[in-house]
């Protein structure tokens, strides 16, 4: 590992963000995060090789960053922040970003929060952005980037295709960036534990927490949106799995290869060894950079 890398690792242990996550009530954290998400604000994000602008989709803000040279695939980009955080300025410019050096035209939903909705609205208004993208672009065109809880949305997609909406056609590739996923079994819990020693950022017990943050009071949400790894992949397309060695999240990754190869999905997994929560869209120190290259070229090769 880079010394820059070390440094940073450290710092990050310092702040202590994990701490966000825990040390309160479930309504105290929703409530936190509620204040958080009133001053966040929609960068006005402004680039001579795009039509950038804004669509509602069930009263959320969806942006679009279409590039003027006419590009024929669309990339649905899903960011993280525990179901219960709106996506950050500096996550949307790094939406741009990706936007450029891949050549798709993506789409970025403000998808309703575990903070206000059980977690069944969020899947709603993803599957409604998603149907509205498919106007314009060939299912087999359209790849699907999750990071965090986001990449448990983007997986998330395909189970709730099966769940009695088989009008829409799969996805034609999709990445999930330490996908999020809750507990399942002791095994998978142990596992997370002795991660919890390395992981800076996001805690074990949060993992437990989120079970009564994404049902928020409705016990109808169905069990595979919460356990992800209980979903029914049937025709799923391509999947690649990026982890950190080092994070909680990656406790879970063994239940996903074992549904993969359950349901003969065509998958990779890339786990970065001594890496952190999401290393490839942190591109600070070199690891990081890397990951981010990586994370490009992955997607041009199967989109």
């Amino acid at each position: 590992m880079t010394l820059k890398y070390e440094i940073l690792k450290r710092l990050v242990k310092a702040v202590n963000i994990k701490k966000m996550w825990t040390g309160m009530s479930t309504e105290e954290l929703l409530e936190n995060r509620r204040k958080q998400n009133a001053k966040n604000r929609i960068p006005d994000l402004k680039d001579e090789a795009f039509d950038i602008s804004r669509i509602e989709i069930m009263g959320c803000p969806v942006l679009k960053l279409i590039h003027k040279k006419k590009a024929d695939k669309a990339n649905l980009f899903l960011i993280g922040g525990g179901m219960i955080s709106a996506p950050r300025p500096g996550s949307i410019k790094k939406a741009l970003r990706f936007a450029k050096e891949t050549g798709l035209d993506v789409f970025v939903p403000y998808y309703p929060l575990c903070t206000d909705y059980p977690l069944t609205r969020a899947y709603e208004m993803i599957h409604e952005t998603y149907r509205v993208i498919l106007q314009n672009y060939k299912a087999e065109n359209i790849s699907v980037l999750g990071t965090s809880s986001g990449g448990n949305l983007a997986l998330g997609m395909v189970p709730y295709i099966n769940d009695g909406h088989g009008d829409t056609p799969m996805p034609g590739y999709i990445m999930a960036i330490s996908p999020g996923t809750c507990v399942d079994t002791d095994e998978e819990w142990q596992r997370m534990l002795e991660l919890d020693k390395k992981d800076v950022a996001i805690p074990a017990q949060y993992m437990k927490t989120a079970v009564e943050v994404m049902r928020h009071g409705d016990d109808s949400v169905p069990e595979y949106m919460i356990w992800l790894q209980k979903g029914d992949f049937t025709n799923c397309p391509k999947t690649t799995f990026i982890y950190g060695s080092d994070e909680t999240l990656y406790a879970c990754a063994p239940s996903f290869e074992a549904a993969m190869k359950k349901y003969k999905v065509d998958y990779k997994m890339i786990v970065g060894e001594g890496m952190f929560h999401c290393y490839p869209v942190f591109p600070i120190c070199r690891e990081g950079k890397e990951g981010w290259k990586m994370m490009i070229q992955l997607m041009k090769d199967n989109t």
